[in-house]
């Protein structure tokens, strides 16, 4: 919303512009006198940060320059505060009090400037609250099933928890994480990397809200014999970016600053478990025509995060059974993982909401169990709770292990064996994407295995539902005739596959449980893999 909207909206609340106080969007033209040659890598980026750049081939770029500090400098004299400085979009959100605004259309280095939240209490004109999909339930269940369904303890078996794995968690605070009984290793072996609240401009986020402590519980959370998180052992930054008293377009913003710090921290991943699309201010709502990525600043932010080499993991929403049933801003963003929901056992969750973006790619990207997902709650117990809040976490984690499998690959590598492993890779939807992912087949399909000079063959998941598919990846890509048969030799299923893709998907019909065996002639060679069907 430009300036002029708001000294319009001013009178419709009776107060006088003097006392009314707001906060900005201050963008600008330029970055003064700064090129890149005037700043070597380690003035820019943490070692780390470097280090990932260099890996995936990614240079500086003109948004890795600070702000100009006469710019700032030139507003903090005018008497505007600055809250967040983002050096992706160049600009700043700062407050005012009074009618200096007008003396910042006067500046010739000021390119635009959007009003974002007036300082008064919006509560009665619109209540907005994103996190009602908390829904607890008094009962203890276990965390295998939200592993387990994304063959995600096949990897924590192979040694892989997100050992040296940065992940930066943006949410709406994190009540109690420094108390609570799950999260005692993370401090004890200094996972916690830091903290910063850019909603209030201080270094406490454990005071704010619970959300994000049951969000970073389904990662980092480990409790003997009772509860493990899908990367217990990854490193942690806790960033407060949401507001949950009101709903305004400068927690977007909060959001993109975030981001840049996950950068330059050498973070690898983040996990946002947010989303947007309308506000207390109804003149800044989004429209699913907004929905292409390429609009809202926190979209542009999360494709830029992903450019500068991190992975995104956003969830997609929980508008699913609402009018507005489309995904959030940013989940429609580009070459992130926007994460839907399923039940426990598999079939979408009818709060998730629904792709595709307004562009018409796919979204969400890969879902998870966010129905009835098991979490650690700010009152230091385990509980179930309903949210792609929490199948978002729950990918986030996973990612981690697999890109700790693989840390020289690309962060878009990673993104494509995730979706490639997805039961329905070949055969999207517009409520849970490519589907669950395999992180087993994924760990496969990033092993390069067709350059082994041997046949090989791997069935995942093993076990398998009756009714349900395996999938099959060979180290060969040649044509490829199966049959499943029984412990006593009787056939039950035939096939023939002209290979096209690096895993073909086997529909298992409906059989008693017991022991088969797949038997594949590849090329000239015949290879037996035992499967365990289960009802």
């Amino acid at each position: 919303m430009r300036l002029l909207k708001l000294l319009i909206l001013i009178p419709l609340f009776s107060f006088s512009q003097d006392s009314l106080s707001v906060k900005l969007w201050i963008a600008f033209k330029d970055k003064g006198s700064y090129t890149i040659n005037d700043f070597t890598p380690t003035e820019l980026l943490s070692p780390r940060a470097i280090e990932r750049r260099a890996k995936q081939n990614i240079s500086l770029h003109y948004s890795d320059l600070p702000i100009s500090t006469d710019y700032l400098l030139t507003l903090e004299d005018l008497g505007f505060k600055i809250l967040n400085k983002s050096k992706w979009f160049n600009g700043v959100t700062a407050s005012f009090y009074g009618s200096n605004v007008d003396t910042l259309l006067t500046l010739d280095f000021i390119k635009e400037v959007d009003s974002l939240q007036l300082f008064i209490d919006l509560s009665d004109l619109r209540k907005t609250q994103k996190f009602d999909d908390i829904i607890f339930e008094n009962n203890y269940g276990q965390s295998s099933n939200q592993i387990e369904m994304l063959s995600g303890d096949n990897l924590h078996e192979q040694g892989y928890q997100g050992q040296g794995m940065h992940i930066a968690v943006l949410d709406a605070g994190f009540r109690k994480t420094d108390e609570i009984d799950a999260f005692n290793h993370l401090f004890a072996n200094n996972q916690i990397l830091g903290t910063w609240d850019y909603v209030d401009g201080e270094s406490s986020v454990y005071e704010d809200n619970y959300h994000g402590t049951s969000v970073l519980s389904t990662m980092a959370g480990y409790l003997e014999n009772e509860f493990l998180g899908t990367a217990p052992k990854a490193s942690y930054w806790l960033l407060r970016t949401e507001d949950v008293s009101s709903e305004t377009l400068i927690e977007e913003y909060n959001w993109a600053v975030a981001a840049e710090f996950a950068d330059s921290a050498g973070v690898d991943i983040i996990n946002s478990s947010l989303g947007y699309t309308t506000f207390d201010i109804v003149s800044q709502d989004h429209s699913y025509a907004d929905m292409d990525g390429k609009i809202t600043v926190i979209s542009r932010a999360a494709t830029i995060a992903s450019r500068k080499g991190m992975i995104v993991c956003n969830s997609a929403g929980n508008s699913g059974n609402n009018s507005w049933y489309y995904i959030g801003a940013p989940a429609d963003a580009d070459s992130i993982l926007s994460v839907g929901s399923v039940n426990a056992d598999g079939l979408s969750s009818s709060f998730s909401s629904y792709g595709p973006s307004s562009d018409g790619r796919v979204k969400p990207t890969v879902s998870a169990q966010g129905g009835n997902t098991t979490v650690i709650t700010s009152s230091n117990a385990i509980a179930t709770s309903n949210g792609t809040s929490f199948s978002s976490p729950i990918i986030a984690g996973m990612t981690a292990c697999l890109w700790q499998a693989h840390y020289q690959k690309s962060n878009m590598q990673i993104m494509e064996a995730i979706k490639q492993s997805a039961h329905l890779y070949q055969t999207p939807n517009n409520q849970i994407g490519f589907g669950i992912p395999n992180y087993s087949l994924a760990n496969a399909l990033l092993l390069d295995v067709e350059a082994i000079n041997q046949v090989s063959l791997d069935i995942f998941p093993n076990p398998v539902f009756s009714n349900a598919r395996a999938y099959v990846y060979t180290a060969n890509h040649e044509d490829i005739s199966y049959r499943l048969v029984d412990i006593g030799g009787r056939e039950v299923l035939q096939a023939k596959s002209n290979w096209s893709y690096a895993l073909i998907s086997i529909e298992i019909p409906a059989l008693p449980s017991g022991i088969y065996f797949l038997e594949a002639t590849i090329g000239d060679n015949l290879v037996v893999e035992r499967l365990n069907v289960v009802d």
